[in-house]
Order: structure tokens, then sequence, then C-alpha cells
């Protein structure tokens, strides 16, 4: 499998470049316009994994999170934070605020909550901190939105959520993804997770940013995976499965927003066309790693397939001479129905024929040449059952 060339190097050649400074550039999903890359919030979600950025620029989520007042609209930031799969936390907003608060110290306090981009921006900076860096839109769900964590006292805590408790049941359930306390694994579920993990040795879906449904849909592929014979045994191809798995996983979340798209009076077209190319990328990234590391049976030069079809078990049979699947040649050609089949054939040749006199003088001489043949091979088979038959009779006798 051919390396993935690393990326651009400052000078040593070793180290790749900051975020803040690495080149190229993409179109957001929002405005269209074609911006830096440094324009767009890195994400390491796998929803946006072959980039590491969200597909919208930095001016649009935060100019879509905002009333015109300039105030944080609560509703729309938490819709589109899950939409580009960062995390909410209400103590970093609160954080973000006394951030500005700090350094603009100037503002009066009425007038901060109007200065709603420079907060956003605090906080995105924030979230891009060690602790959250790595974190999902369902990770803030599952710890209840504020951290678990932190060093802020219970009463602190119980403020902030009250401040922002009208965010919780505000989202159409359109946008909502499943949540994980309402995901029901059955056994076969919990056996696929179970062997996956004995299997590998650890839960390689545990701190990847997935929710409860997505690591239940994973576990259940990559088991099907684990099957195939020497998988498991290869710890390159047991590495490849893996990002098969959680490639097939971001295709489905990708599908299902192309279904969500597509059930909405008004298409967007431009979205459905970024979802398509998207899924067409990664299920060509799919097929690739398959083909690579001999995965699929379609690539793998020691595959199996066919060979539980009966024509391969009866040609494996006639290999290693297997007595009872010969077939009978002599009750075939002496059934009474295949002697009526080779009258009336040899009639119809016969009646076809138009012969001279050389042709049947040919023809009874090759008979002839085969009655002889035939004759001295009874001549032979005669004498050969006699013997056999005498050695029958005197083993039967020295068993007396």
């Amino acid at each position: 499998m051919a390396l993935l060339p690393r990326k651009k190097k400052q000078e040593s050649g070793n180290e790749p470049l900051p975020a803040n400074k690495q080149k190229g550039s993409k179109k957001c999903t929002k405005c269209h316009k074609e911006k830096p890359l440094t324009d767009f919030y890195i994400s390491k979600s796998p929803l946006f994994s072959l980039d590491e950025r969200v597909p919208l620029c930095k001016e649009c989520v935060i100019e879509n999170s905002l009333n015109e007042d300039g105030v944080i609209n609560e509703i729309e930031l938490n819709r589109i934070l899950r939409k580009i799969d960062k995390p909410y936390y209400k103590d970093l907003i609160e954080s973000a605020t006394g951030r500005f608060i700090k350094e603009h110290s100037y503002v009066d306090e009425t007038e901060v909550p109007y200065h709603g981009k420079e907060i956003l921006q605090a906080y995105f900076t924030l979230v891009a901190m060690r602790q959250d860096r790595d974190k999902s839109y369902d990770d803030s769900e599952k710890d209840g939105f504020i951290h678990k964590t932190s060093n802020t006292s219970q009463s602190v805590k119980k403020q902030i959520a009250k401040k922002y408790a009208d965010i919780n049941n505000t989202i159409s359930d359109e946008e909502v993804i499943k949540n994980t306390s309402e995901v029901k694994w059955s056994k076969k579920d919990k056996q696929n997770m179970n062997y996956a993990i004995s299997t590998i040795g650890y839960d390689p879906f545990e701190d990847v940013g997935l929710n409860d449904c997505d690591r239940k849909y994973c576990f259940n592929i990559l088991s099907g995976y684990l099957d195939t014979e020497g998988i498991s045994e290869d710890g390159h191809k047991l590495k490849s499965v893996i990002e098969m798995t959680m490639l097939y996983c971001q295709c489905r979340r990708i599908t299902e927003e192309m279904n969500l798209e597509l059930s909405k009076s008004s298409v967007d077209d431009v979205k459905l066309s970024k979802l398509t190319s998207s899924k067409s990328s990664m299920l060509s990234s799919i097929a690739t790693i398959a083909k690579d590391n001999n995965i699929s049976a379609q690539y793998n030069k020691n595959s199996k397939q066919g060979q539980n079809s009966l024509t391969a078990k009866m040609k494996e049979m006639a290999e290693h001479d297997f007595a009872e699947i010969e077939v009978n040649l002599f009750d075939i050609k002496t059934a009474e129905a295949f002697k009526q089949i080779d009258e009336i054939s040899n009639t119809n040749i016969a009646n076809q024929l138009t012969l001279d006199a050389a042709e049947y003088s040919d023809i009874i001489k090759e008979q002839r040449e085969m009655i002889q043949k035939y004759d001295s091979d009874i001549e032979s088979l005669k004498e050969e059952n006699r013997i056999l038959k005498n050695k029958i009779i005197d083993f039967e006798n020295k068993k007396r």
C-alpha cells in the first residue's frame, strides 16, 4: 500500500506546519466562497476527516450564530455546532464572556452581550484547547453541556445551566441525532461488540467521537471483517478493517444527511452534490484499502470464494479419488430409456446419410477393426476375471 505524502515541512522536513500556517483553500458550503484553509475551524470529527476542517468558514459559523444586533442566538449556535460536530459547553460560553470582559474592560457591562462575535471567537479558541479539541457535539451532550471535571462549583454550574436552559428542547426533530440513551443494543449487538474487543484487545471506537448508535453499527460491521481468515492475525489488516469500518460509518451519516435533504420541499442541490462527492470519495478509499490489503474477495488472491459450491466440492472429491462420486456408465448405457434415445438418434442419422460404395467399404472396415479390438479386450477381461475368481476362492478357503 502506497504511503500518503506527509504535509510539507517548514525547515526540518519532519514536522507538519502549524494549523494556522497550512496552505490550500476550500469552498464554504454556506457562502460558497473559496477561502484559505485557515479560515475554517479544525475538526477531529470523522465526518470531516478528508481535510480535517469543518465545511463552513469561520465567518459563516459565527454570523449564523448571532442575532442582527450581535447578541448570541443560543438556539442557532446549538444548531450549527451540531451540524459541524463541535462541542457545546455552556460553561465555556461563560468563560469566553469573562475573557472578553477582562480584555475589554472599557466596554460597559450592559453592552457586552452585543459583542457576540468576539465572545464566540474566544469560545472557539477555548474549544480548540487540549481538553476539548477531540470532542464532538455528542460528547458535550453526554456531559449535559457542562464540563463534569471542571473546578466550577455545583452552585455555579446550576446557575449556568439555568441561564442557558432554553436551548435544550428547541432543536427540530429533523436535526436531532439519536440520543445514546434511546439506542437499544440487542443480544447479537453486544455479542459482536464483545467479540470485536476480545479479538483486537481494546475498544477501537471508544474515543473517536461516535455516539452509541454509530458504535453499535461499527461493531456489527467490524465483527464481520474479523471472521475473515487472516484478518485477526495480521496487525496491518486489522488496522485497515477498522479504518474501513469508520469510513462506512461516515458514509452512513452522509446518506442520512442526503435523505434528510431530499425530504425537504426545497432541496439544496449544491449541498446534495457535495455530500454525494464526499460519499463517493469515501467509498473509493474503502475500495483502495480493500484492494491494497487483499481484504475483499474480489481482490484476495487467497480467496475461497466459490469453494463451497457443489461444482467445487465435486471437483475436490474427484481429485481425491472419492469412489462414490464416480458415474456408473454401464447402468447409463444399458438403461432402457437411453437405449431408445440411442436407437432413435442412430436411425435419424442413417436416414439423413447418403453414402456411396467406397464410403460403405470404409465404414465396414472400421467396424471390423473395432470388433476385432473389442473381441481381444473381452478375451483379456475373461482371463483376468478367471484369475481373480481363483484368487477369491483361494482366499475363502484360507479363511476357513
